[in-house]
C-alpha cells in the first residue's frame, strides 16, 4: 500500500546562509547566471547591473562572495574591486570577462581580486569557484560581548581592524587603526553619524578582518567616543529602538563636540 502525500516526509530545504551578489551589464547573462546560480544550495542570490549598484546593496546587505563583470557602464568592475577591497576587505571577489589577460593583465588580481575567469564558463564550475572562496573567507566571528568591550580589547592590542555590525537594526561598518575608530558607515551615513547608529546597537553580531584601508575621518579617542554613546543611550530611554537621529533633542555631532 502506497503512502498518503501526508504521511510523506516533507523535503528538507535549509534557509540560506550566505549571500552571493553578481554583477553584470548584459541582462541575458545576468539572468542566465541568476537562473543557472541557484543550484547553489545555502546561497541567496542578488544582482546589480553595475558598480554603482553594486555598492548600494552592499550598504544594505551582508554580502559573502561578489562575482563581476569588468566592462560594465556607470562604474566599472576595476573601481568596484577597489572599492570593495578598501570598504568590505572581507568579501572574496570573483571576477568573470570576456577580455582576455592583454587586456586586463591581471590587474583584478592587484586589486584584491581572489580569482579571474574568463567567459564563457560553466556554471557548475563557476559554482565551485564560489564555493571555494567562501570556506578561504578569512573572517572572525564574534558573540556574546558587547561592541564596546570589544572595542576596547582591539584598543589594547591596537589593532588595525573592519568590523561588520549585523543587528535586527541593520548593517553597519567599523574602521580602526591601531586600536582607534578612525571612520564608520551605516546605510548613507558616514563618519560619526554612522558610528554613534551602530554603537547604540544591542546584542550584534560581529565579523572582523584584520585589516583597514579607508582614509580617517574620525578623530577622537575610543574613550571619549564610548562615554558619548553612553550619553546618548541615557538619552533615548528605555526604547531600544529609539536612534540619535528619532530621538528629539539628541544631536550625535553635538555629543561629538562637547556641546
Amino acid at each position: 500500500m502506497n503512502a498518503s502525500p501526508r504521511s510523506r516526509p516533507l523535503p528538507n530545504f535549509e534557509a540560506p546562509s550566505r549571500t552571493l551578489l553578481v554583477v553584470e551589464d548584459d541582462r541575458a547573462t545576468l539572468s542566465l547566471y541568476r537562473a543557472g546560480l541557484k543550484g547553489l544550495q545555502g546561497f541567496r542570490i542578488l544582482s546589480a547591473q553595475n558598480g554603482h549598484e553594486a555598492l548600494d546593496v552592499l550598504k544594505h546587505e551582508a554580502v559573502h562572495v561578489l562575482v563581476t563583470d569588468l566592462d560594465m557602464p556607470v562604474m566599472d568592475g576595476f573601481n568596484l574591486i577597489t572599492k570593495v577591497g578598501r570598504l568590505y576587505p572581507q568579501i572574496p571577489v570573483i571576477v568573470m570577462t570576456g577580455l582576455d589577460e592583454t587586456q586586463h593583465l591581471n590587474t583584478p588580481l592587484d586589486l584584491g581580486a581572489v580569482r579571474i575567469l574568463s567567459k564563457p564558463l560553466r556554471l557548475g564550475f563557476l559554482m565551485e569557484v564560489i564555493r571555494t572562496a567562501v570556506q578561504a573567507e578569512p573572517v572572525g566571528l564574534i558573540r556574546g560581548l558587547s561592541l564596546g568591550s570589544i572595542l576596547q580589547l582591539l584598543a589594547w592590542e591596537q589593532k588595525s581592524c573592519t568590523l561588520t555590525v549585523k543587528s535586527e537594526a541593520g548593517l553597519g561598518h567599523l574602521y580602526l587603526h591601531r586600536g582607534e575608530v578612525i571612520h564608520a558607515a551605516y546605510r548613507n551615513q558616514e563618519g560619526f553619524p554612522a558610528a554613534y547608529e551602530i554603537l547604540t546597537w544591542d546584542h550584534p553580531d560581529i565579523e572582523f578582518v584584520e585589516t583597514c584601508r579607508v582614509e580617517r575621518t574620525m578623530d577622537l579617542p575610543l574613550t571619549e567616543l564610548l562615554l558619548n554613546v553612553a550619553l546618548i543611550t541615557d538619552s533615548l530611554g528605555p526604547n531600544p529602538a529609539a536612534t540619535p537621529e528619532a530621538s528629539p533633542g539628541t544631536d550625535p555631532s553635538a555629543v561629538q563636540s562637547g556641546i
